[in-house]
């Protein structure tokens, strides 16, 4: 298994946010990552003693479920124009 190598850190402490969204039948972890923005976020996937290391690494903050329904209407806002959820 591969090491998590640190970025650079710069004076850029953008907070670091992390969404679990699946775990597959594997137990790999399927999860969003995003920079200062929740909804702006990579897709990822890492087994789980790397996805471990990767948050302790970057000290990510969990998206409360409130956070994850607002980053859910933001997307769906964003893809169809829907203000309000059905």
């Amino acid at each position: 298994m591969g090491k998590v190598i640190p970025l650079n850190h710069s004076d850029n402490e953008a907070t670091r946010y992390v969404r679990v969204t699946k775990r597959d039948h594997r137990g790999y972890v399927e999860f969003q990552f995003s920079i200062g923005d929740p909804n702006l976020y990579l897709e990822m996937t890492l087994p789980p003693a790397a996805f471990d290391e990767f948050c302790a690494e970057y000290r990510v903050r969990v998206l409360s479920q409130h956070e994850c329904e607002q980053v859910d209407a933001n997307d769906r806002r964003w893809r169809f124009g829907d203000d309000e959820q059905e």
